[in-house]
Formats: C-alpha cells, sequence, structure tokens
C-alpha cells in the first residue's frame, strides 16, 4: 500500500484521504492528508498543501473529541484557508463557518470543565456559559453541527447546545447563590430542569430536579429550633431512635424537626458541626486512654516474660 502510494499524485493521495474519512477511518485519513501536503509543498502549490493541513489538522480531533488542546490547531489551520469550500464526508461547509464552529465547541469544553469552588467563581462560570449559549444561538442557528456528525455519529443542533449550555449556567448560577439563598438556587435549578427536558436530557433533568427538593426543602432544627432551608447544606438529617412521645412533644411548629417515615431527625449546619466535633473529641480522647491503657498491659506482659527468663536462667 505504502509502495502504491508513491506513484500517486498529490491530488489522488488528497482524494484518498477523503474516502478514508467518509468510511470514518480517520487515522488512514490523516495519512495521506500528511503525505499530500509534503507533496504539495515540494511541488511549491502552498494553497494546496495548507488545505492538506487543514484537514489532517481537522480529522486529528478525532483523536480526543473532548479534548480542547486538539481543537486549537484545526482552528488556526482552518482560518488560513481562506473561503473555500471543504469536504468532510458527505458534508460540505465553508472554511470561516466550521473554524467557527471548531472555536465554539473548544470554548465549550473550556467553559464545562472549568473547576469552580466559591460563590464568585460558580457566578463568574454561569456568565461564561451563558455568554457561550448566546453565541451557539447566533451564529450557528438551526444548522446541523459538523464534528458531532463527522467524529461522534449525532446529529446535534446549535440550538440544542445553547439550551444544555444554559442549563449548565443556571446550574452554576444555582450553586453561587446556596450559601446565601437556597430557595433563590432552587428556582435556577428549576429553570435549569426545564432547559434539560427541552434538550431532551432526563437524566440530567431528574438531577436539577433532585436540586430543586433538597435546596427548596426547609426544616427546624431538633436541637436549637432555628428554621432553615436548604437540606444538604445549611442542615441535614441524622439518625435516632425517637419514640412516639418525642414525636409528639416535638409537633406543634409550622416546620417539622424531623422525618416522620424514618428515625432521622434535622439539625443545622452549625449543631450539626458541633455534635461531630465533639464526638471526634471524645473519640481521640478515648484512644489516648486504650493507648495508656494498652501500654501498661504491654509494659507488665514485658516484664513477665522478662521475670520468666530469669527464671528460666536459674534453673539451668
Amino acid at each position: 500500500m505504502a509502495n502504491l502510494a508513491l506513484f500517486k499524485t498529490p491530488e489522488q493521495i488528497l482524494q484518498s484521504g477523503n474516502d478514508a474519512v467518509l468510511r470514518g477511518s480517520f487515522v488512514e485519513a490523516s495519512q495521506n492528508y500528511k503525505s499530500a501536503s509534503m507533496k504539495f509543498s515540494k511541488q511549491g502549490n502552498m494553497p494546496l498543501s495548507r488545505l492538506a493541513d487543514g484537514y489532517a489538522a481537522i480529522v486529528a480531533i478525532a483523536q480526543g473529541p473532548s479534548n480542547s488542546s486538539l481543537y486549537h490547531p484545526a482552528i488556526q489551520s482552518v482560518r488560513s484557508l481562506g473561503d473555500v469550500t471543504l469536504k468532510l464526508g458527505l458534508r460540505e461547509v465553508s472554511a470561516p463557518v466550521l473554524a467557527n464552529e471548531i472555536q465554539l465547541l473548544a470554548s465549550e469544553i473550556d467553559a464545562l470543565n472549568s473547576r469552580a469552588m466559591t460563590s464568585a467563581e460558580h457566578a463568574e462560570k454561569a456568565h461564561r456559559l451563558n455568554e457561550l449559549a448566546a453565541r451557539f444561538r447566533m451564529e450557528t442557528a438551526d444548522a446541523v453541527l459538523v464534528l458531532p456528525e463527522l467524529f461522534l455519529k449525532q446529529s446535534v443542533l446549535g440550538e440544542s447546545k445553547a439550551a444544555s449550555l444554559s442549563a449548565y449556567a443556571e446550574e452554576e448560577m444555582g450553586e453561587s447563590l446556596v450559601l446565601d439563598n437556597p430557595k433563590a438556587a432552587a428556582e435556577h435549578y428549576q429553570t435549569a430542569r426545564l432547559l434539560w427536558m427541552q434538550a431532551g436530557r432526563q437524566d440530567l433533568a431528574d438531577g436539577a430536579a433532585s436540586r430543586v427538593r433538597s435546596y427548596g426543602r426547609a426544616a427546624r432544627c431538633w436541637f436549637c429550633g432555628r428554621e432553615i432551608s436548604g437540606e444538604g447544606v445549611h442542615f441535614l438529617s441524622m439518625p435516632s431512635d425517637l419514640t412516639d412521645l418525642l414525636k409528639k412533644a416535638t409537633k406543634g411548629g409550622a416546620l417539622p424537626a424531623f422525618d416522620p417515615s424514618q428515625s432521622m431527625i434535622y439539625a443545622c449546619k452549625g449543631c450539626h458541626s458541633a455534635i461531630y466535633k465533639l464526638s471526634d473529641a471524645l473519640a481521640v480522647e478515648r484512644m489516648r486512654q486504650l493507648e495508656t491503657r494498652i501500654n501498661v498491659q504491654l509494659n507488665q506482659i514485658r516484664e513477665s516474660i522478662a521475670e520468666t527468663q530469669r527464671m528460666i536462667s536459674r534453673v539451668r
């Protein structure tokens, strides 16, 4: 096969690359494009050499469609081609349009992979995601994106990407607010749930619905009586043995202090952390006491062994 390629023209090798893309053989396509580029370059045909390089950079993305570092060389290479039409499988697309799509997809990967730890970072990430969603809506409209169809065999509309990014943005906004206003956070997750349903992602819609329930739920602390919302953040459940008398004595408030379906009480974050820190301190103290007792017993055993050895020596 390699020997036959020696006798092919660069145009034929370029076409072989296109045929390999049509079959989904992206490694083979990359090799053909690089070979064609070298031959065009030796002939002094730099426009076609750059075209082959552009194709090679595009198919290189197949090695890792979720790795944005593979997208950036393709963006530069495709933009350098000017206003030409590229053939990728059964699709034809202008180089500027494809370069813009690659840029958007790379930005999506970077934005989604960025880690947010603080409320401010979550808000900033939400802002970036919303901006990107707006760009997908304006710049790709109802077009079927080229790369997902080429590499993932998925028909993805630009609007679908925009809806997903908007949903992620709503979730990030929810996380930015949950420490100060969990009910507002629940509202953002409710919006995210609706967006996920529009995007056909029932799994993510269910995840958002779970946050809506948790962040929107309110309870009364069993210990201090504080009324607080935001389960899992501002109050938590704790296992406890509850008698009917205790349950009756705790009723009367607007919010529950325990889960009637389980032997669980609700504790605000302050009481919960205080209890666990106290239990940790008591556990450490208990370990120290046990360690002291064990050391005393070990010393007694050592002394007993030494005495036994001395007795054996005297008998001998």
